[in-house]
């Protein structure tokens, strides 16, 4: 989220049942990467200047669009040290792309500090208003209160209170987007014979001669896997866990994407204005008749939180659980339709569900870069840094580091190990990721019980965004089961 409309840096889930063992226990993905102190790379000693890098462009949409980053990030992994990358009007920053470097800036904010801003393009002044008000931008010890807090309801036991309500709550959307698509498809087309049976199904229930024909056969349903079902899962999620009213989803959704992905920063503003204004409100309600819901186990654990700060933090909560899963899902549907040979492996070996929720985590890596600013001088890799130097680490490309992951770029059911940083490391390491994780695995769940295979139906189309990235239209035509 932009430091004025900032998330909780993505969202990341069981007892028996979809997406087992994601709640208890460490993170899978990033629980077992070595911590601060322990990273190459990270020294208070004496280093080279920043290599200058002219021809790097990761400020353009249109790079993003054409997925052309992963190229530009790759060919830096390559080089020693850091490049520093220009700004039409600024010093440019720093970019870390190897996974050790960006272990090294994100675990430690004494040095590396998030009050400045967490993002390229963020605005300044919203960050001063923000600053250790916002969980993501604050450093300790004023950010170990507010996540102490803000973290409550998201506990292994605070969450098995909701499994069950988040995993049915998903299977009841899938049930939904891919029965009504073949509902739409039944009644807005005709069959070959036109009778008006639709290409829904095959058959109808009457031959040319009057006769009885076999039973209909449900057929392939097409839809905007983004905007059908990726962009709803999690807000409807999300929603249902602060018992929001249904009428309000929709609103809550459009508020919290335009908060976070609309061009204007104007708009952008205007969006996070009245997200807080409807948590203003609802704080005041809860309060009065507190509930099992989110919102009222976050007042409960309120501490020395202001209701301003329990506001923003609300909004941020909102809008991390809501973008990342929604392109960590799309992403997933892209990799499946392409690969249909996965889709079919995944629906036979169930026992694969959790180091594939972990490997669509690792591939799509929604939260592209963390910003911080360097507070002491350092060296990383090799290159000195300067009080005041701002530094960008690169998630999606450390999670495609060859010193860390064999094969990077095949997309793995089976990946084991897989210490990811989808969702960031160190202190800022996503606090809702265990609801990702969950929602995923609910989703792929439901859709291998009713879907035999996936197919693209028309051309994909990325976002243009350098900080939260996904997919932003994804036809699909599915088979069903």
């Amino acid at each position: 989220m932009d430091t004025d409309s900032a998330p909780a840096h993505g969202l990341v889930g069981l007892a028996p049942g979809p997406g087992a063992g994601l709640i208890s226990g460490p993170d899978p993905g990033s629980g077992t990467c070595p911590g601060p102190g322990t990273t190459p790379g990270l020294d208070l000693g004496p280093g080279v200047a920043p290599y200058p890098a002219p021809d790097l462009d990761l400020l353009s949409p249109e790079v993003f669009a054409g997925q052309r980053h992963l190229d530009q990030l790759a060919a830096l992994r390559a080089r020693p040290g850091l490049a520093r990358h220009p700004e039409p009007d600024g010093p440019g920053f720093l970019v870390a792309t190897r996974y050790d470097d960006v272990l090294a800036v994100l675990g430690d904010p004494a040095t590396f500090s998030s009050r400045a801003g967490i993002r390229l393009g963020g605005s300044h002044e919203a960050a001063d208003r923000v600053a250790d008000r916002l969980m993501v931008v604050s450093d300790p010890p004023r950010h170990g209160r507010i996540r102490r807090v803000v973290g409550a309801p998201f506990t292994p036991a605070a969450l098995r209170r909701w499994q069950d309500r988040i995993v049915d709550g998903v299977t009841d959307l899938v049930d939904e987007v891919v029965g009504a698509a073949a509902s739409e498809d039944l009644g807005g087309n005709r069959d070959s014979g036109g009778n008006g049976n639709g290409d829904g199904y095959a058959g109808g229930n009457v031959d040319g001669n009057g006769g009885e024909r076999p039973p209909r056969v449900p057929g392939p349903v097409v839809l905007d896997a983004v905007g059908d079902l990726a962009r709803r899962l999690p807000n409807q999620v999300i929603c249902a866990m602060m018992d929001l009213p249904r009428a309000d989803w929709p609103l809550i959704g459009r508020l919290t994407t335009d908060g976070l992905d609309s061009p204007d920063p104007i708009d952008r503003l205007d969006a996070n204005a009245e997200i807080f204004g409807y948590f203003a409100d609802l704080l005041d309600e809860r309060r009065a008749r507190p509930g099992d819901d989110l919102i009222s186990a976050l007042l409960t654990a309120g501490g020395d939180l202001t209701d301003e700060e329990l506001i923003v933090n609300c909004g941020g909560v909102l809008t991390g659980a809501s973008e990342t899963v929604r392109y960590a899902a799309a992403g997933a549907l892209l990799v499946f339709a392409e690969q249909p040979a996965l889709w079919a492996r995944l629906r036979t070996s169930p026992e694969l569900l959790p180091t594939t929720v972990e490997e669509i985590l690792r591939w799509t890596t929604p939260g592209l870069h963390a910003l911080r600013t360097v507070t002491r001088p350092v060296t990383v890799a090799g290159t000195a840094l300067v009080p005041g130097d701002r530094v960008t680490a690169w998630l999606c490309s450390a999670n495609r580091d060859p010193a860390v992951f064999a094969d990077p770029n095949t997309f793995r059911l089976d990946r084991t190990p897989n210490r990811h940083l989808a969702f960031g490391w160190g202190p800022h390491v996503c606090v809702g990721s265990r609801v990702a994780r969950l929602e995923l695995s609910a989703l792929l769940t439901a859709l291998t019980r009713r879907v035999r295979a996936v197919a693209l139906a028309g051309p994909s189309v990325w976002g243009t965004g350098n900080f939260i990235h996904g997919l932003t239209s994804l036809p699909v035509r599915l088979s069903p089961a």
